[in-house]
């Protein structure tokens, strides 16, 4: 007996399924068998290829398991998005119901503007979170396709969709913003400082910043490992960067490590920090700069990658691909001169 039918305690369906009656020829029982069989097949075919049920599978696959941490706990953020709700044949449903051959562009675009409103009345900004809910989606749907033939499509349904328009940030943070922000840093916890300091003379990432080890930190300079497709590369020891690393390195005294190659930026035990530390640091920080009348002047730690390429003479030192990836990190209004 299939163990995702419903039976009673002896192992008959239930309900019950009549193939006939005594007497009744047997080919006849046969196709009755036949046809039961394949409408229960078609029953939990329809039940397991939900989007609900292809998430889970999804994030129970290998593929989902090779991501990073911080990739797989912002998935059981992102995840959410399947507990919308809709209505399906009129009653009340959820996007995790809808099976996945009923599910098309319009509908997601129409959830994606619902939760956009729900957000920004929330006072959230939201199009980035929505636009990462349904990357979410549309990834699990990809790896559907890909791994899972007995799904019932071949193709993405959201292969193609258009998402949200979003903004990009074109504020340059000066170096009196920086001043003031770095300084009210040095009050909340004492790794912010280094860690403010490092990511803008390394141009990282501030997830980049948290992977960084002792043993990146060479004669030539400090070993950066690049996420998203950038180039990893080497920064070289000014007498700014070595002042940061001697500053984090100094909390090392404090701590009883036992990790043989700690984080420049570690828990006590040389492990690193979490990035959802740093967030909720920043939060506490930003609390601050607007009890301080600042509000205007706050920046996050991705603006301070910027303003680390923006004063860079090197614009290659976050180590992008693209000349394009580079003008958008390059905040600086140019000084040109005029004609003569």
């Amino acid at each position: 007996m299939r163990e995702d039918l419903p039976t009673d305690k002896n192992g008959f369906l239930k309900p019950p399924i009549a193939l006939g009656k005594v007497g009744d020829d047997p080919d006849d029982i046969y196709r009755a068998y036949l046809s039961a069989k394949e409408s229960i097949d078609k029953q939990q075919g329809m039940k397991r290829n939900t989007i609900g049920w292809i998430i889970q599978e999804y994030m129970e696959s290998r593929l989902f398991r090779e991501l990073d941490v911080s990739s797989q706990k912002r998935a059981q953020n992102l995840r959410r998005i399947i507990d919308h709700p809709i209505k399906i044949n009129g009653k009340n449903a959820t996007l995790s119901d809808l099976h996945i051959t009923n599910l098309s562009k319009p509908i997601m675009h129409k959830i994606a503007e619902k939760r956009l409103s729900d957000y920004q009345a929330a006072g959230k900004k939201g199009v980035v979170q929505v636009n990462r809910e349904t990357t979410f989606i549309s990834t699990a749907l990809s790896w559907a396709t890909n791994y899972m033939p007995e799904v019932g499509i071949a193709i993405n349904p959201l292969r193609g969709y258009k998402k949200l328009k979003e903004t990009a940030c074109g504020r340059y943070v000066t170096d009196e913003e920086y001043a003031q922000q770095y300084e009210l840093a040095g009050q909340i916890r004492p790794y912010l400082q280094p860690m403010i300091e490092l990511t803008y003379l390394l141009a990282t990432r501030g997830v980049e910043t948290l992977d960084i080890r002792l043993s990146d930190c060479t004669n030539e300079g400090i070993r950066t490992y690049r996420r998203k497709g950038s180039k990893d590369n080497i920064i070289e020891w000014s007498d700014r960067l070595r002042d940061a690393y001697n500053l984090a390195l100094a909390l090392h005294k404090s701590y009883a490590i036992t990790l043989p190659d700690p984080h420049l930026l570690c828990k006590p035990d040389g492990s690193a920090l979490a990035k959802s530390t740093i967030n909720a640091a920043f939060q506490e920080l930003k609390r601050k700069m607007e009890q301080q009348g600042l509000q205007n002047a706050y920046w996050s730690l991705h603006m301070v990658k910027a303003k680390g390429i923006s004063d860079s003479q090197d614009k290659h030192i976050a180590g992008h691909v693209t000349e394009a990836m580079r003008q958008r990190y390059d905040r600086k209004v140019p000084i040109r001169k005029p004609a003569k």
